[in-house]
């Protein structure tokens, strides 16, 4: 019977023929690297920023524990509400998940955890943007730096970049840019990281593939075929033993060739697997197609003749960062990357006011629908155009599981050895930040129990820092981090 690449793992067959009798001493220097990069884990991270955090109502299912999005949800004429009570005291049943309905065929990859605030008390006290940008992503403690800046190192490995940070489109808004400190929640410390001084993802693009992207030589067959490295791990395996064992008298060197012997087998055993399964599977595609006129990163914000900065072309923008993401962790170039789609900020000057009507998203209602409207006003048209806008973000979420899944990383996909981790400035519309829209999308082997629902509060229902969240995060990724903002406290996942 043919045995399948994932019915053997490789690092198990390591650790097996090891404990057969074969010391790691006896092992070339070059099989001892192998031996020890099959059993690192690699571990990645996203972090998905959307600003307003969620239509409340409209966003959390009806109930806790297993992750039930219901389908015939609606707001059709209704009301979606938002307060500052937690979720649990107020849900509709009738309006619960709607916004997370385009992420219901991978119900069984995430979970949410309502239950946590923002806690941010910034600089300014007196602006409410600035009292929890600030503290975000950073827990708390903003010179600090943010959860991507402070896992990077620790994730990095042989990656060539730290991290990167995406954020798309800054004409929606009224900023000087992606390092303003009101709009970002990144907060620089170190450097090392790569981003976009306009909002721009082809800025982001050329510093990750100055020559573009090549995923010629990324195939199953090549990069990914366990079989092969195993082979070359048994070939200087077998050189090794043959050179020493003639050395320790006639009861070693009967030991050595009993185990060089079980070596040779593998070693046929393999090859065969290899021969019986030669044909080369197509190579796995990164590359996608770059519209006219987005090269032309030159310009500033405010000049609409540009394509990267015009309102019919940010879901278009959207998918390449999405895309751009990909290309880096499927080549290694980055496991650590920041997602950002537009910032609340202001309707002053150049801001459209009509924004997300050009990007096409359906079904909205008459009224202005940029995200500074939408973060203030409470009318209900206003909040179903809100959930709406929501719920096509979490279509374009569920389009980066589906890629992430696609792509072959060691015995699984990028999406087992990644995490996806949503994040906002607010949790909800008029300044509020309790229950915290947070979703983790990722299992990472079973670190994270997923496709289930969690209220976090405390057992007198107070709510849980947010640092606690991203501590919890960075438990599950493995970081030996021990502290984060204003926490010491992780949540278990």
């Amino acid at each position: 019977m043919k045995m399948t690449r994932r019915e053997i793992k490789r690092r198990n067959f390591l650790k097996g023929a090891i404990g057969s009798g074969a010391s790691l001493s006896f092992l070339s220097p070059f099989a001892q690297r192998a031996l020890a990069q099959s059993d690192q884990d690699i571990k990645r991270l996203i972090i998905w920023y959307v600003p307003e955090g969620c239509a409340q109502q409209a966003f959390w299912p009806a109930h806790t524990g297993q992750l039930n999005i219901n389908m015939d949800a609606d707001i059709t004429n209704k009301n979606p509400q938002s307060r500052n009570a937690s979720i649990r005291s107020y849900v509709d049943e009738s309006m619960a998940s709607y916004c997370l309905q385009p992420l219901a065929r991978h119900s069984a990859d995430i979970s949410l955890y309502s239950g946590f605030q923002n806690q941010g008390s910034g600089t300014d006290n007196s602006d409410a943007h600035a009292i929890v940008v600030d503290h975000a992503l950073t827990g708390g403690q903003p010179r600090e730096g943010s959860i991507d800046q402070v896992l990077a190192p620790r994730l990095q490995g042989n990656a060539a970049i730290p991290y990167i940070y995406t954020p798309v489109y800054g004409h929606t808004v009224h900023n000087r840019g992606a390092a303003d400190s009101y709009m970002s929640p990144v907060r620089t410390v170190g450097g090392g990281n790569i981003g976009s001084p306009n909002w721009n993802p082809m800025e982001v693009y050329n510093q990750i593939f100055p020559n573009g992207i090549d995923s010629s030589g990324v195939s199953p067959g090549s990069r990914y075929n366990e079989y092969s490295a195993r082979l070359d791990i048994l070939n200087a395996a077998a050189t090794e033993l043959e050179k020493v064992k003639c050395i320790g008298g006639d009861q070693a060197r009967q030991k050595m060739e009993t185990i060089l012997a079980s070596f040779e087998k593998l070693e046929r055993d393999t090859q065969a697997i290899l021969d019986a399964d030669s044909q080369t599977p197509p190579p796995i595609e990164l590359a996608f197609d770059i519209p006219d006129g987005w090269e032309d990163t030159a310009g500033t914000r405010n000049d609409s003749s540009k394509y990267w900065n015009r309102d019919e072309n940010f879901g278009k923008l959207v998918d390449i960062a999405i895309d751009t993401t990909i290309a880096a962790f499927a080549l290694d170039r980055t496991r650590v990357s920041t997602l950002q789609f537009s910032a609340t900020g202001t309707d002053r000057g150049p801001a459209p006011h009509d924004h997300y009507k050009k990007v096409g998203i359906p079904g909205l209602e008459p009224g202005d629908v940029n995200d500074h409207y939408l973060g203030h006003e409470s009318a209900p048209s206003r909040r179903r155009n809100q959930a709406r806008i929501f719920r096509w973000y979490y279509g374009r979420m569920a389009y980066l599981i589906d890629r992430l899944k696609s792509i072959p990383d060691g015995n699984g996909t990028l999406f087992d050895s990644t995490l996806i981790v949503t994040a906002s400035d607010f949790s909800m519309y008029n300044h509020r930040t309790v229950d915290m829209p947070y979703i983790i999308a990722g299992g990472l082997g079973g670190r994270h129990q997923t496709g289930r629902y969690v209220d976090v509060r405390n057992s007198n229902n107070s709510f849980r820092h947010a640092a606690d969240y991203f501590l919890g995060i960075a438990n599950l990724l493995d970081s030996g981090l021990t502290r984060f903002g204003e926490s010491n406290t992780p949540y278990d996942f």
